[in-house]
């Protein structure tokens, strides 16, 4: 059943519409800016050693936050969720800019990504409250686009500002843009859900949070130098698994859970939440591990290898939009299912790029049928979950979608490294554990590294074109449309 909108007055919908997009933008944009300034950076607040702390935290504290934020805007309402979380937001990048040191810097990027987790699900969720689902297959299919173009430009745009204006510039210019969003949402939008006397499930918080902490540091954790070893991320993995098995059962347990445990018992809604974490595995695979194929394995440039995954952008963004205006007719079935079988396409392109000797247009070519079948996967989820949940599960239902990727992504790369990991060490020996050393100097162009690379990185391909081949079987379980009940 599709549940009417509320009535909102058209031009209050378009104002709260466009913060919406602001925020949603400035949260994308801050995911990938620090990356052009990260040199500079540490030039002034020195800490080499912590550099990666500045990607990983915000990535951290943004994904743990995503599912509280979107059960907290189930139970208080989305307006002053969504306050809450630009607030924090906006106070992490102020702190940013005024840091001193590193660990500053480190702990005002986790308040940055504590808000960021409850933009872009609340954003979602808010649209679906402003929206039939007919309307809403276009605004949500515009947000897709706003999102993947802020963070294409974010290392560009970083980089002119880290030059024209220091370092700071890139989290101060967050601040007016961010006020002017936080102002429109608290004079223009009008609540469209009544506050609930459920208790919060604080347990259930505290147990997710410690579980997805632990996984995340045990895989994201980069190797080199100070890296953790195998007995420590085994013991980081087994307080995952305990963590999680715990929040698993007070779920079960609890008459208001965090997570409604019947948002993973129907098909209809497990069924993207599974293609989420399958399709978050390709985002952060083809990020991952593409880049050092054309470097490492072709000899290309650091720029080169940067700019060869800029049509999987690009592609999901024009993709999402053109999705936007069929998936009401073809149905949530259909564009998933044409979605994944792009990214399988793509990752078939990028396997036999190895085989083939292929180069960097090749390459580039593959990543873009990657993209291009992002869009309307990612659209296809969003919709079908708003679409099938309770209407008071929606905004937990709909940031489980951001979460799933983002899970799926960070478990699926940390494996696919232990691959790469593997392949190296039984070509290279000892050599291996310099590999990255040899690669940043300019030897890439020895034979005998180009040729681990690649061999190394065959498997890693191949695997990624097995996982989106069972996310095009996922798809198949998606409802069919919008009256069909399938």
């Amino acid at each position: 059943m599709t549940h009417p909108p509320p009535r909102f007055d058209p031009g209050r919908r378009r104002a709260v519409t466009f913060a919406l997009l602001l925020v949603t933008a400035l949260a994308s944009f801050e995911s990938t800016v620090v990356s052009t300034a990260l040199p500079t950076i540490i030039g002034d607040l020195h800490g080499l050693s912590l550099y990666s702390w500045v990607f990983s935290i915000y990535l951290l504290t943004s994904t743990i936050s995503m599912p509280v934020f979107g059960r907290l805007a189930d139970l208080y309402g989305r307006r002053r969720i969504l306050l809450v979380a630009t607030g924090l937001f906006l106070a992490g990048a102020l702190v940013c800019a005024l840091a001193r040191s590193m660990p500053q810097l480190i702990a005002a990027r986790a308040l940055q990504g504590l808000g960021a987790g409850g933009l872009m699900p609340v954003a979602l969720t808010v649209t679906g409250d402003l929206y039939s689902i007919e309307e809403r297959a276009k605004v949500q299919g515009l947000f897709s686009g706003v999102w993947g173009f802020a963070s294409l430009i974010g290392p560009l745009l970083g980089a002119f500002l880290t030059v024209s204006f220091g370092w700071r510039s890139i989290f101060t210019i967050n601040l007016p843009l961010g006020l002017f969003a936080f102002v429109l949402v608290a004079t223009q939008m009008v609540e469209s859900h009544e506050p609930r006397r459920d208790p919060i499930d604080l347990a259930g918080a505290a147990t997710l949070a410690a579980g997805v902490t632990a996984l995340l540091f045990a895989v994201l954790h980069r190797a080199g130098p100070g890296s953790l070893g195998l007995p420590a991320r085994a013991g980081l993995l087994l307080v995952a698994g305990t963590f999680l098995a715990l929040f698993v059962r007070l779920q079960g347990r609890r008459e208001h859970p965090l997570i409604p445990p019947g948002l993973f018992g129907r098909v209809e809604t497990a069924a993207p939440y599974l293609s989420g974490g399958l399709i978050g595995t390709s985002i952060y695979g083809v990020d991952t591990f593409v880049p050092l194929f054309v470097q490492g394995a072709r000899g290309g440039s650091a720029g080169a290898a940067g700019a060869v995954v800029t049509p999987l952008v690009f592609g999901w963004s024009v993709s999402a939009a053109i999705a936007a205006r069929f998936i009401v007719r073809l149905g949530f079935r259909r564009t998933a299912r044409t979605g994944a079988l792009l990214i399988l396409a793509g990752f078939a392109g990028l396997g036999l790029a190895a085989f083939l000797d292929a180069g960097v247009a090749w390459i580039s070519l593959a990543c873009g049928l990657v993209g291009f079948g992002l869009g309307p996967s990612s659209l296809s989820q969003v919709l079908v979950i708003q679409h099938v949940a309770p209407e008071a599960q929606r905004g937990v239902a709909t940031s489980l979608v951001p979460f799933s990727r983002t899970i799926g992504g960070s478990i699926g790369v940390g494996a696919l490294g232990g691959i790469l990991a593997a392949g190296l060490d039984r070509r290279l020996g000892p050599a291996a554990d310099s590999a990255g050393h040899l690669l940043e100097g300019g030897a890439a162009s020895s034979p005998l590294l180009r040729l681990a690379i690649e061999r190394s990185l065959l498997p890693v391909f191949a695997v990624l074109f097995v996982l989106a081949g069972v996310n095009f079987l996922v798809t198949a379980r998606y409802r069919e449309g919008l009256s069909t009940g399938r």
